[in-house]
C-alpha cells in the first residue's frame, strides 16, 4: 500500500514538474504571439523607464532609416534611447522600446555600426523574441495578465528580474539574419553587422570578463563568420 502511494506522488510529481517545465513555456511562448501590439508596447515603456529612466533620444536619423526598409504595414514603431551606464549592453523591451547603454554606444563611432546594432535589436522586436523571453522568464505572471488585461502587475514583475531575460539560440541567429537583410534593404552596409559583432568581441579582451550584452548573445565566433557569410552574399 505504502509503496503503491509512494509510487502515485511521485508520478504526479513527476507530471507536475513536466507540466511546469514543459507544457507552461510552450503555453507562453503561443501567447506571446498573439497579444496585441498595443499591449506589448505598454510593458516595453514600462520597462524602459524603470531600467533606463534618464535614458536620451538618440540615433534617431539611423532609426528611421532602418523603419524605410520595413515591410510595409509594420505595426511597431521604434523608440530608441541612449542610457548613460558604461555597462556593454543594448536592450530590446517588446513594442519597440530599446536602450543602448554608454559602453556600447561609444564603441560604435560610424553610423554603419549604430545602424548593425538597432537592426539586430529591432529583430527583437519584429520577431517578438522579447514579448517571447518575458512569458518564458515570467510565464504564470505574463499569462495572468493577459487573461486580466493587466499590464501594469507584469511590469513590475518583469523590472525586478529583467536581467534574467535571455534570447534562445535560433532567436539570436534569426536576429543577426534578418538584421544583415534589414540593413541592405535599408541602404546600409550589411557588412557593418559582422563588424559590430568584432568590436564586442574585442570589448571582451579588453575587459579581461564577458560584458553583459555577451551573457544573452552567445556562440560569438560562429555568428561573426556566418554574418559575414550572409553579407557577401
Amino acid at each position: 500500500m505504502l509503496l503503491a502511494l509512494g509510487a502515485l506522488v511521485g508520478a504526479a510529481g513527476f507530471g507536475v514538474y513536466g507540466i511546469w517545465t514543459w507544457g507552461l513555456p510552450w503555453v507562453a511562448d503561443a501567447a506571446a504571439r498573439v497579444v496585441p501590439v498595443e499591449w506589448e508596447q505598454k510593458l516595453g515603456e514600462a520597462m524602459m523607464t524603470s531600467v533606463a529612466p534618464g535614458a536620451q533620444p538618440c540615433w534617431g536619423d539611423v532609426v528611421r532609416q532602418l523603419e524605410g526598409g520595413l515591410p510595409e504595414g509594420n505595426p511597431y514603431r521604434f523608440d530608441v534611447r541612449c542610457a548613460a551606464e558604461k555597462e556593454v549592453n543594448a536592450f530590446a523591451a517588446p513594442g519597440g522600446s530599446i536602450v543602448v547603454f554608454e559602453g556600447i554606444r561609444s564603441r560604435m563611432g560610424r553610423r554603419e555600426l549604430a545602424a548593425a546594432v538597432l537592426a539586430h535589436e529591432m529583430q527583437h522586436v519584429l520577431k517578438r523574441h522579447s514579448m517571447r523571453a518575458v512569458f518564458r522568464g515570467f510565464a504564470l505572471q505574463a499569462l495572468f495578465a493577459v487573461l486580466l488585461g493587466d499590464v501594469s502587475s507584469l511590469g513590475a514583475q518583469v523590472v525586478g528580474g529583467v536581467t534574467a531575460l535571455h534570447y534562445q539560440r535560433g532567436d539570436e541567429e534569426e536576429a543577426d539574419r534578418e538584421a544583415v537583410l534589414l540593413m541592405t534593404r535599408a541602404g546600409f552596409d550589411p557588412r557593418a553587422v559582422s563588424e559590430m559583432l568584432v568590436v564586442l568581441r574585442d570589448a571582451t579582451r579588453e575587459s579581461g570578463a564577458p560584458p553583459e550584452w555577451l551573457s544573452s548573445h552567445p556562440d560569438l565566433e560562429r555568428r561573426i563568420v556566418e554574418t559575414r557569410r550572409l553579407a557577401g552574399r
